[in-house]
Parts: C-alpha cells; sequence; structure tokens
C-alpha cells in the first residue's frame, strides 16, 4: 500500500500569562485550515498546538493572585484548550511545557546541545525586560524602554548558560542562501536574512533557580532552570516523542511547518534551527509567518480597550460566519483589520445574499419541480464543468497552497455568482410554465453539481456549512471528506434520485 505523505503543522505555544486572545485565535484558525485542506490532499496531517507554561511572568502573576503556579496555569490552559475545541480546531495534539513528556525530552536536547560543546556558564549583566522574558540591548532600546512594553528593563546580574548562537551564523546564512522559502512569505524572510547579516549573538538559556524556581531544571545543575527558547521551542520535537523510549511519531512526522506570528520570527528562524544543527536534529520545513489583526485600523490595547475576546466573539456572531470573516478579511502575509461593520457588511453580502441564498434556491427548485430528488441529466452542460475544471480549481488550490486563502474564498465565490447569474439567465420557473421540464431538470442537476464543489472548497473554511451542504444533496458527509480532492473535484459524483433536505436556513439575517 502507498504510504501517504505526512505533514506536521505546529501553532506557537500560547503564553499562559493572561486568557486567550483573538491574535492566537487566528493563528489556530490560519493552522486548522490548512491542516483541513492538507488532508482532503490525501496527506496524514498531525497538527500541534499547546501551552508555553514556564516564566517569570507566570509566576509573578500567580503570586499576585494569591495561586499555586500550578494551579494558575492549569486553570489557564484549560482555556485555550476550550477555545481549540469552540473553534472547531481539528488539532491532533495539545502539548503543555509543564508535562512530564516535554520536561524530559526538553533535558535531554539540553544534553545534546551540551554534548556538542554548544551550551556554557558564565557570569552576565544585562537589561532584562520582564514583559518580553528577554535580555536587551541599548539598540533594541528606544528612550531607555522596551519598544513593546514602553517601561526600562532591569539591571539583571547573573550567573547563567549560554547558547553559541555565534558559532552557526555561516549554517544559518548557507541555510537562508539555499532555502528561499524557508521563512514564508518574501518579506518575513527578507525582515530575518537582514537581521542575520549582522549578526548573531550567543544568548542566555538559563535562569538562576533561586530567582526563578517556576522553570525545567537545568540537566546536572539545579541551581539553575531552562530559560524561555531552550524551554519553550522545543515542544514541537517533545509532542513527538523525541528524547523517549517511543519516537515513532517524530520519525513519522518531524520536520514541520511552524505557524507563528511575526513578533516571534527571530527565535523561530534564527535561533531555533541553530538549536536543532547543535542537537542535531533534523531543520523545519518552513517557518510560515502572518501578521497582525488591528481592530477599526487601531492596534489591539487593553488601555484603548478595543482587544476582542475570541470567546465572546463567537457568542456574539457564529462561529462558521467568524471563520469565513477572519480567512475572507485577514491576509496571511500581512496585517488586517477586523470590525463590527465590515463583518456586518461581509456577513450579508457573501453569506447570507451569496452562499445561503443559492443554497436555499436549488434546493427550493428541485422540492418544486424535481419531487424532493436530484434529478437525472440528459443533456451536459460543458460550461460550468470548463469553468471548474479551466480555472476554479487549478485556481483555488494554487492559492490554498500558498496560504492565500483570501483568494481561495475569492475564488469559490467568484463560482457562486456564476451560479446565480445562470439561475437569472436560464429562468427555470419560466422553463416549466412552458412545460420545459427537461430542461429544468437539466440545469438543476447541474446546480446540484456546482454545489457540491463549492461545499468541498469552502470545507477547510468553514467544515460544518459544507458538511450541511453535503447533507442536504444526500450525501453522507463523513463519507465524502474521507475522499481525496482529487476525486471530490471530478464531475458527476452527485448520485442521480438522492433524496435532498432542505433544512435550516444556513445563515440567517443578522438583527442588528
Amino acid at each position: 500500500m502507498h504510504k501517504k505523505e505526512s505533514v506536521y503543522l505546529t501553532t506557537a505555544i500560547a503564553y499562559v500569562n493572561a486568557p486567550p486572545h483573538i491574535g492566537f485565535a487566528l493563528e489556530l484558525l490560519f493552522t486548522d485550515v490548512m491542516a483541513r485542506y492538507q488532508r482532503l490532499l490525501g496527506k496524514d496531517v498531525r497538527f500541534l498546538t499547546g501551552t508555553d507554561e514556564h516564566g517569570q511572568k507566570i509566576y509573578k502573576t500567580a503570586h499576585d493572585l494569591g495561586q499555586s503556579v500550578e494551579e494558575f496555569t492549569n486553570t489557564t490552559a484549560a482555556k485555550y484548550s476550550e477555545l481549540a475545541d469552540i473553534w472547531n480546531i481539528s488539532n491532533d495534539d495539545f502539548i503543555r511545557t509543564t508535562e512530564k513528556r516535554h520536561i524530559s525530552g526538553a533535558q535531554k536536547f539540553w544534553i545534546a546541545s551540551l554534548d556538542n560543546g554548544d551550551i556554557y556558564k558564565k557570569a552576565y549583566t544585562g537589561l532584562y525586560c520582564v514583559g518580553c522574558e528577554s535580555f536587551k540591548t541599548e539598540k533594541d532600546l528606544v528612550d531607555g524602554k522596551c519598544p513593546d512594553h514602553l517601561k526600562a528593563p532591569e539591571v539583571l546580574e547573573e550567573e547563567n548558560y549560554f547558547f553559541r548562537l555565534s558559532k552557526y551564523q555561516e549554517p544559518i546564512e548557507f541555510l537562508f542562501e539555499q532555502r528561499k522559502d524557508f521563512v514564508y512569505p518574501e518579506s518575513r524572510y527578507n525582515e530575518m536574512y537582514n537581521i542575520l547579516k549582522n549578526g548573531l549573538e550567543d544568548i542566555s538559556v538559563s535562569r538562576a533557580a533561586n530567582k526563578l524556581p517556576w522553570g525545567i531544571p537545568v540537566p546536572g545543575d539545579d541551581t539553575q532552570v531552562m530559560y524561555v527558547w531552550f524551554d519553550a521551542l522545543t515542544n514541537y520535537i517533545t509532542a513527538l516523542g523525541y528524547g523517549s523510549n517511543d519516537e515513532k511519531l517524530f520519525n513519522e512526522f518531524w520536520p514541520a511547518t511552524h505557524v507563528i506570528g511575526k513578533e516571534i520570527n527571530r527565535f523561530h528562524s534564527l535561533l531555533w534551527p541553530a538549536m536543532l544543527i547543535s542537537a542535531g536534529v533534523e531543520l523545519p520545513k518552513q517557518i510560515a509567518v502572518h501578521g497582525w489583526m488591528t481592530v477599526d485600523g487601531q492596534k489591539m490595547s487593553k488601555t484603548i480597550g478595543n482587544v476582542i475576546n475570541p470567546l465572546e466573539l463567537t457568542s456574539k456572531y457564529s462561529l462558521e460566519s467568524v471563520r469565513y470573516f477572519l480567512m475572507r478579511e485577514i491576509p496571511f502575509d500581512n496585517d488586517g483589520d477586523f470590525s463590527n461593520t465590515k463583518f456586518v457588511d461581509r456577513y450579508t453580502s457573501d453569506l447570507a445574499n451569496g452562499l445561503g441564498n443559492l443554497t436555499s434556491r436549488i434546493l427550493s427548485m428541485v422540492e418544486k419541480y424535481s419531487n424532493n430528488q436530484i434529478p437525472a441529466v440528459t443533456e451536459v452542460d460543458h460550461s460550468p464543468i470548463d469553468l471548474l475544471e479551466k480555472e476554479i480549481w487549478p485556481t483555488y488550490i494554487a492559492y490554498m497552497d500558498k496560504w492565500k486563502f483570501v483568494h481561495a474564498l475569492e475564488t469559490a465565490w467568484k463560482f457562486i455568482t456564476y451560479c446565480d447569474q445562470t439561475i437569472s439567465d436560464k429562468k427555470p420557473w419560466s422553463l416549466a410554465k412552458e412545460g420545459k421540464m427537461e430542461e429544468v431538470q437539466n440545469l438543476l442537476y447541474h446546480l446540484c453539481e456546482s454545489l457540491r464543489h463549492i461545499a468541498i472548497m469552502i470545507y477547510p473554511v468553514m467544515p460544518e456549512t459544507a458538511e450541511k451542504i453535503i447533507g442536504q444533496l444526500g450525501l453522507n458527509p463523513s463519507t465524502e471528506f474521507a475522499k481525496q480532492i482529487s476525486e471530490l473535484q471530478q464531475w458527476s459524483e452527485l448520485t442521480v434520485g438522492n433524496q435532498i433536505t432542505k433544512g435550516e436556513i444556513l445563515f440567517p439575517r443578522l438583527l442588528i
């Protein structure tokens, strides 16, 4: 039996210092859409997300709330897991950096790098930003303050372990020169390449345990705990069993495509490859970097009060419409904007008046003119077939392959518009009055089959809606979506005589 191609997709792990925010929900959704699409391509997909649960801010927040750090992280991590469930995210695993499997794997990774001569201990005085949980140089600051947190960093004097990142200057340059798509999109690649050309410096990878007792102990030195990246980044491989007695998943699925926000690009694109080379682990396939979401044209800020809670958003609007809006309005390779006005406009035009109305029109006509059954076809109309085969499907797939979900949905909606126009042009109600029922039934078969194709195209973004449409056409969604897209995109897959079910309105008009 031919072995499926394996695909491993990961989000960044969410820092549990605060409840889930819309930026992480967006990252989950980007990754989920790609995971569902890759499964349609017939690939064996593993999709990982999870939570980052060590660090100074978490320790301090738990203390300030009068909670044990274990209680605090358990409660907050559960909210992130709940978000994935509520947003219908199809992840296969959820890793927590407080789990034994991660702790033991991270320690074994540390030892591998140490044995390669890449970890050393030295006294250090540096500028430390608690908000970023990282050391800063003077050139990183603006008017002596961290530009992200607008606070002056603390001066820390410690003896810590360092990773010889500078040693990997040439190997990482070679990586970037040989693999121009290692960081995607090109704009993010260029940013990292410019930073790389300025030179890599060794980086602190531990903290003193007496100052930060909440962390993974450094192997062989319990006076130190691993600091941020040697802990957090290794989750991608510890979740696959790296360093355990069972590395089956690791051998099957690694290397990964990492889906991350642009604010942590440097650590994933420059530091992580160096760490992997040091430990003798294969490099990732790609670092796919998405932008940020603004609200009404402004950066989200607690001060402004425009921060969106993803769970509140999906309690206000249906999940499927939220998933559609974000993938239709927020491009993966750039920043995008959310506003309630834009949401309502997009919902009304694309979902209520577009997809929802088209589905209702087609099924109502089948009910009226074909006794609730998919009619037989006596004459093939090649117009929709040619449009799908020569333009719609090739364009859709090309966009999906490149994370261009906005354009892929535009392509699907172009076909929705075509179907609507076909109904307006051919006027099946007039044909029925004239007694031309064979023409009506031919038209309805082509429209039903076209609707099936539309359902396949929207499935990665709106899986529940796609399954409803497939079910309304008398097909079994579980059976259909177990097939590969190469089979699903063939014409005439719809069974004549299937009993259709109108069901509920897919997208009722919003009451505002």
